[in-house]
Formats: structure tokens, C-alpha cells, sequence
């Protein structure tokens, strides 16, 4: 397999976010980190990505000033991992990906008629639906702001995966 072209030092803004971003196991960390899964041994069961591969990722995002590493155990030395605000930053990026997936990604009535993550705004109490501004009462939507419930559907597939 060719190797992929190093674009760290470009220019561009997509290609310096596809640098660090452009890697699924990168995404889905970020997401488990979004809710509020801290945890290497959480992340690594949720994603069901090798160790291997989430130590190396999660390393990576501590490089880039993503995420935090900080300990909660001393015997046997144990860390969490926080996202830091360059980290939460990143909370647009992933709503929008979902947002292009509730509408673009599932076939027909593969959903049940709605969306995999309904999210409720903390501050009013408004389902949000994919929107970036609160229907409820026209906040602009940022981390923190949100609160997820998962469908039927999600929640018996993550129960699935951790048992």
C-alpha cells in the first residue's frame, strides 16, 4: 500500500484537519469523548478498536493538545483522558457529521422513523433535532449544551458491544 502523504505542513486548513481528524478510530474516540467516556478501557470497549490502536490515536490527540491525559489511579498507574478546549472545539465537527448522517447515511426506515441520537437542549428543555441553533429559544448550540438520549436501536446495539 502506498504511503500516504504527510500534510501537516500544508497550507491548507482541510488538509491540516484531515491530518489529525481524517482517521476513523480518531473520530469515534472523539465521539466516545464527547460523551463523557473517559476511560481507556471505556473507549477501547465502546469503539471495539484494538488497544493498540486507541493508545496509539489517544497519544497522538495528547500531541496535538486534543485531549489531556490525566491520572486517577496511582497502583497500578491508571489515566483519563479529557478533551481540552482546542478538544472541545471540535464539538461542531462532530454534530455537523452527525447531522449530515441522520439525513444522508441510513437507508429508508432503517432508523424506525427517527434519528439515532435525539438531543435535548440542556438550558430549555428543546428537542433540537440537527439543528446548530436551539428551536426552543434560538441559542446558538455548543458543547456542553446538549443532552443525548439514544434510540431503541442505538442503545441495543452499545448494549450488544459491552457484554
Amino acid at each position: 500500500m502506498p504511503k500516504r502523504a504527510d500534510l501537516s505542513d500544508t497550507f491548507c486548513p482541510v488538509g491540516r484537519s484531515a491530518e489529525i481528524l481524517g482517521d476513523r478510530a480518531v473520530l469515534l474516540i472523539l465521539r466516545d469523548l464527547f460523551f463523557g467516556r473517559r476511560r481507556f478501557e471505556a473507549i477501547t470497549a465502546s469503539t471495539r478498536l484494538g488497544p493498540q490502536l486507541v493508545s496509539a490515536r489517544l497519544r497522538m490527540l495528547e500531541e496535538e493538545g486534543v485531549v489531556a491525559r490525566r491520572p486517577y489511579q496511582d497502583r497500578p498507574p491508571r489515566h483519563e483522558y479529557r478533551l481540552t478546549d482546542k478538544g472541545k472545539d471540535l464539538f461542531g465537527v462532530l454534530y455537523a457529521m452527525r447531522g449530515w448522517a441522520e439525513r444522508w447515511a441510513y437507508r429508508e426506515g432503517e432508523t424506525g422513523g427517527g434519528p439515532a441520537m435525539r438531543y435535548i437542549h440542556r438550558t430549555c428543555g428543546a428537542d433540537v433535532g440537527t439543528a446548530t441553533v436551539c428551536p426552543g429559544c434560538g441559542a446558538v448550540l455548543g458543547y456542553g449544551d446538549l443532552k443525548g438520549e439514544a434510540s431503541p436501536a442505538l442503545s441495543a446495539e452499545q448494549a450488544a458491544r459491552t457484554s
